[in-house]
């Protein structure tokens, strides 16, 4: 028998790394103090109604891309995708709407539509990027790719090198600020919120790319659809999960970690692996005792995700009539958080697409808020959970008021509605600040190679999101994957991917 693997979190990085360890002779136990798989991959369901928190698009979602190959080896590429021929609809400030087509020659005529003359060259450029991108293909599996793969990668690859160049050191401020048309400019901030202006440009064209190649859709039953998939790969391979348990210590003898600890008992292993929040890992659970200066600095000088106000509308009635996913400017500013967030823009997803998100004749939605303040609702809950409640059901008022000032009669579609704020997040899932995502993908940041391991810390390894600025599934996938490879060389054997 294999060496005895401990790995801390039941999200897709998780999954992932014992996925493959089990099937490479290691004996994997994973624990999680949620009581379902995915992490921050997460969807509840409530009076019928699906609310996802997560996936909008999936890269690799077809199997003509080399990502999909690690979604089937995890038990997720025999689902279902829907492929997106508009990723959202964006009102601009003088009533028009801004569509973003997934197909490169409609988005081209869409930016068109709203540009000046002397932004013709800049649109030309933007559209051939996003083409160039969709011949192009991310070999996250090397191994899986076939010679005339291989060979599509190297023909598309001098198109795709400037986006790799010039694209990913241009900030999306840069971009707008040499927009000369202002409604285009508008138009094209109305994909970023919050301080997104020093985003590479060059992942925009990334995504689009991809969606234009129809490999990057949403999985039909969403979010735990697609995280149950892989748990229950990693379960047939023979590998185990305790839901419900909340590691409070990485156990340490002699420079080397153990097992781990906490309020339902120790459990010992050869290796322990945190594919949970790298900052708790870091300083909660193995109190600070073992840095990496590359970490340190990550904590010290990157910025993360912020945290979310998820809140979930069950509708009576059918409003596939509606984009699925809608941005506008408010009409009146919307302040929540006793005055620390003040709104001037909203979206909403609709899950019309997603028949089984809802019951009959009935609709799913959710609006996501971005917020920094999620102390506010931490703090709020821990000192008086009466008065948590009443700000969460003022908070849901004021949302479907504003929500219906632009969607008339929605307000009173809604039979039910439910709100996650930071300390939810936090509460399930301990990711620093409630932070959603990570680090956020910066020129600087983006593809930074942050360490797996601890100085001076023998037996332990970290991957996910956390360790890949920018986060997402692929990552997580990929690192788990990659990590297993790793510990197979390390023992003296071939690395297998198949089950």
């Amino acid at each position: 028998m294999g060496k005895s693997v401990l790995i801390i979190g039941a999200g897709i990085a998780g999954l992932a790394a014992g996925s493959y360890l089990q099937r490479n002779g290691f004996t994997t136990h994973i624990f999680d103090q949620h009581t379902l798989p995915g992490g921050l991959c997460t969807a509840w369901e409530r009076q019928g109604y699906r609310f996802d928190g997560c996936i909008h698009w999936l890269m690799g979602s077809s199997p003509r891309s080399n990502m999909h190959h690690i979604w089937r080896e995890l038990g997720a590429g025999e689902l279902n995708y829907l492929e997106w021929d508009i990723f959202t609809v964006i009102k601009l400030s003088d009533g028009d709407r801004f569509t973003v087509y997934t197909d490169p020659d409609r988005f081209e005529a869409e930016l068109s539509r709203l540009a000046g003359p002397d932004d013709s060259p800049l649109i030309k450029s933007i559209a051939a990027a996003i083409r160039n991108m969709s011949r192009f293909d991310l070999p996250a599996a090397w191994d899986k790719l076939t010679l005339p793969e291989a060979a599509r990668i190297l023909f598309a690859l001098p198109g795709a090198l400037p986006i790799f160049g010039t694209w990913m050191k241009l900030p999306i401020a840069s971009l707008l600020a040499r927009i000369a048309s202002p409604k285009l400019r508008e138009a094209l901030s109305g994909l970023y919120s919050g301080d997104m202006g020093d985003f590479p440009v060059a992942g925009l064209f990334m995504m689009l790319g991809f969606m234009s190649k129809k490999s990057c859709g949403y999985p039909l039953g969403g979010s735990s659809a697609f995280a149950r998939s892989i748990e229950k790969k990693y379960l047939s391979l023979g590998g185990s999960i305790s839901y419900g348990f909340r590691v409070d210590r990485i156990l340490v003898e002699n420079g080397k970690a153990v097992g781990i600890a906490g309020e339902k008992g120790e459990l010992r292993g050869d290796l322990v692996i945190s594919a949970a929040d790298a900052h708790d890992t870091v300083e909660r659970l193995l109190g600070g005792r073992y840095r990496s200066p590359g970490l340190d600095k990550a904590f010290a000088s990157f910025r993360r995700f912020p945290s979310l106000l998820l809140l979930g509308l069950g509708l009576k009635g059918d409003f596939s009539s509606y984009p699925h996913s809608y941005s506008f400017p408010l009409k009146q500013p919307l302040v929540l958080e006793g005055g620390e967030l003040t709104l001037l823009g909203m979206g909403i997803r609709f899950f019309s697409f997603d028949p089984g998100a809802a019951p009959a004749g009935k609709t799913a939605a959710m609006v996501m808020i971005s917020t920094t303040n999620d102390s506010w609702w931490t703090e709020l809950r821990a000192r008086d959970r009466s008065a948590y409640d009443a700000a969460k059901e003022e908070s849901k008022r004021r949302i479907i008021a504003a929500l219906d000032s632009e969607l008339p009669g929605i307000a009173s579609a809604v039979e039910y509605s439910d709100l996650s704020t930071p300390a939810t997040l936090i509460r399930y899932t301990n990711n620093w600040h409630g932070s959603y995502e990570g680090w956020l993908p910066t020129i600087k940041t983006m593809g930074a190679k942050l360490p797996r391991t601890l100085d001076g810390l023998a037996g332990f390894y970290m991957l996910g999101q956390w360790l890949n600025p920018g986060g997402g599934l692929p990552p997580c996938g990929i690192d788990g994957r990659r990590l297993a490879k790793r510990l197979c060389q390390a023992e003296g054997r071939s690395f297998r991917a198949d089950a």
